[in-house]
């Protein structure tokens, strides 16, 4: 674990999470739904209408809602072959020019979800099968961009603010874990995982 606290993973984490339990059960959900119109089609000749759809709405929410809990968590891929063996003030410039990239291409993102439902409610479009308004699963989509733009945002401007000042923790924050962390971070979890199921 990192000795710096950080001030804004203290907010971002708890709402990324929740947010992403809250994901979590729309996908529970769905899967109990799909479950049970297969086993409709295969037993009964019964299909529900607009499952492919739905699933389609599902994947995509679950990936915008990912990105910004592995955002918030430092979840995401990091290729640090080259980057350990530099020196240490290039290692500070270089991950803090990822975390710019990285909320550079947030903040586009979100900025073309916005676009894309504009141009359904110019165009009052709706799902063939369902029937419902696009602009209400698209709603749910450009939230979870909008986190992910947000948090990548907030966390760039605070490893710019660490590098410009000199402070310490740019690496320790925002930098690829390290194998002990990964480590603890798995032990964490899993001891999460033991208590909630001896509750």
């Amino acid at each position: 674990m990192s000795d710096f606290p950080n001030p804004v993973g203290r907010v971002a984490e708890p709402i990324a999470r929740t947010v992403s339990i809250l994901v979590g059960w729309a996908i529970l959900a769905f899967s109990v739904a799909l479950t049970v119109e297969i086993v409709g089609r295969k037993l009964f000749g019964l299909s529900f209408k607009g499952m492919d759809e739905l699933g389609g709405f599902v994947l995509a929410i679950t990936a915008a809602v990912g990105a910004s809990y592995a955002m918030a968590m430092r979840g995401h891929t990091r290729v640090d072959v080259f980057l350990v063996r530099l020196p240490r003030p290039v290692q500070r410039v270089l991950n803090t020019l990822a975390l710019i990239s990285l909320a550079g291409f947030a903040g586009f993102a979100a900025w073309r979800g916005w676009a894309v439902i504009d141009e359904t409610l110019e165009f009052s479009s709706s799902a063939p099968n369902l029937g419902i308004p696009l602009w209400v699963p698209q709603s749910v989509w450009l939230t979870g961009l909008v986190l992910f733009a947000a948090i990548a945002i907030a966390y760039a401007l605070h490893a710019l603010f660490l590098l410009s000042t000199g402070r310490p923790g740019i690496d320790a924050l925002y930098g690829p874990l390290s194998v002990e962390e990964e480590l603890h971070s798995e032990l964490e979890a899993l001891e999460a995982r033991h208590q909630e199921e001896h509750r």
